[in-house]
């Protein structure tokens, strides 16, 4: 196992305490990265209990180079699954328009892909928390943020009881439906996107390959990649509807699902029956903020740069962010210098990601003459399918 991130001597940081609000992936690898570096941590979560909804993720060599240094990586293979080939599909037909193997990616950018359940990485990331000393309240939905002499705090309803945490620094971690994000930018809010996303994990058939499966049709997609160890496949069926889900968690319609993808090929219309029911929620997205920090407030992951999953980066530009939090903090001498500059080192890459993503959500949805022109694109590009990404994964 990697060697874990020493700690720094607190004389060093620009602050010595920190509030994370949200119990997240971005808010468990930013408490780590935080309380390693010799901050006090304490991780305020609204759940009862610290359990990720959704299904399966993918991180890329960007973030699984962090977790490695973290010292997560070896624990994190374990439950893990280091994907053969990334292939794009034609939805209808069914035929592979193009495969990228994974090793030669691997071999350049010196750490793994790796698609995993969402759960099993933030039990992974919240024992870590713990064995490092972190405090993780529970149970505790944030009511206000509020300056204090020196520092800033969170008060949070505890059933009937309100608490505060104080910190040197608040860090609003909670999300595409951030509370934080309010004592921040004021009035922003995330817009329904008129997508609908539908997920479900089943057994793996037997030889199932473990590829990550990208298939494109007019209006939808597919996206199929192995879980568990490769025991499960994690399925996202994403279609356009113009009929919001608020609800992140909310039961979805098999019909609506099948009535979708009825006209594709047999063997994905097969993976879908299979399915006894799927979870759905709508993707909601928000246009690079203006600032994301105010203070001694910052926001990070979904809070700061929600992003459409369409190029799979949502989990690891979160875990990205832990890092550059930490070590503005280290290279700054107060802590609103260093919010600054976290933030200035990380807005445009962010950016940039959301409206790739973005632009990539309406590429896969073409339909029509622009459909065929899009498919001879990927057939060109071949093996060369991840190279456009060099710029993510280097970093």
């Amino acid at each position: 196992m990697a060697d874990p991130i020493p700690l720094r001597p607190r004389a060093r940081l620009a602050a010595r305490s920190a509030v994370i609000v949200g119990g997240g992936i971005g808010g468990l690898t930013s408490a780590i990265a935080l309380q390693r570096a010799g901050l006090a941590v304490q991780v305020v979560e609204r759940a009862r209990k610290l359990r990720e909804v959704g299904a399966g993720l993918q991180l890329s060599p960007n973030a699984t180079r962090i977790l490695r240094d973290l010292g997560l990586l070896d624990k994190l293979e374990q439950v893990a699954v280091a994907p053969r080939a990334l292939e794009v599909r034609d939805g209808r037909k069914g035929t592979v328009l193009a495969r990228a193997e994974y090793a030669p990616a691997v071999a350049r950018f010196g750490a793994p892909f790796l698609v995993v359940h969402r759960a099993d990485l933030q039990n992974l990331l919240a024992e870590a928390a713990q064995e490092e000393g972190c405090g993780i309240t529970l149970g505790a939905e944030l009511v206000t943020v509020e300056p204090t002499t020196g520092g800033v705090r969170a008060v949070v309803r505890q059933g009937e009881a309100l608490q505060a945490h104080g910190g040197d620094i608040l860090v609003g971690a909670d999300g595409v439906r951030s509370a934080v994000r309010a004592h921040v930018c004021p009035g922003v809010s995330p817009v329904f996107a008129q997508r609908i996303a539908y997920r479900a994990t089943i057994h793996a058939p037997p030889g199932h390959p473990p590829d990550v499966r990208l298939y494109l049709g007019p209006n939808a997609h597919l996206v199929v990649y192995p879980v568990k160890g490769g025991a499960m496949l994690n399925l996202v069926a994403i279609v356009h509807d113009t009929r919001p889900v608020t609800h992140w968690n909310a039961p979805g319609n098999n019909e609506d699902v099948r009535r979708a993808f009825g006209s594709w090929a047999p063997h994905v219309r097969e993976l879908l029956e299979q399915v006894p029911h799927f979870l759905c929620w709508g993707l909601y997205d928000i246009a690079p903020l203006p600032r994301w920090s105010h203070g001694r407030i910052t926001l990070t992951g979904d809070a700061a740069h929600a992003m459409m999953p369409f190029l799979a980066q949502g989990a690891s530009q979160a875990i990205e962010d832990a890092v550059g939090l930490e070590q503005a903090l280290r290279q700054e001498s107060e802590p609103e210098a260093a919010l600054g500059a976290y933030e200035d080192a990380r807005r445009t890459r962010t950016a940039r990601i959301q409206n790739d993503a973005r632009r990539n959500g309406n590429i896969y949805h073409l339909s029509g003459p622009v459909r065929l022109a899009r498919d001879l694109v990927i057939r060109r590009t071949g093996q060369r399918l991840l190279d456009r990404y060099d710029w993510i994964y280097a970093a």
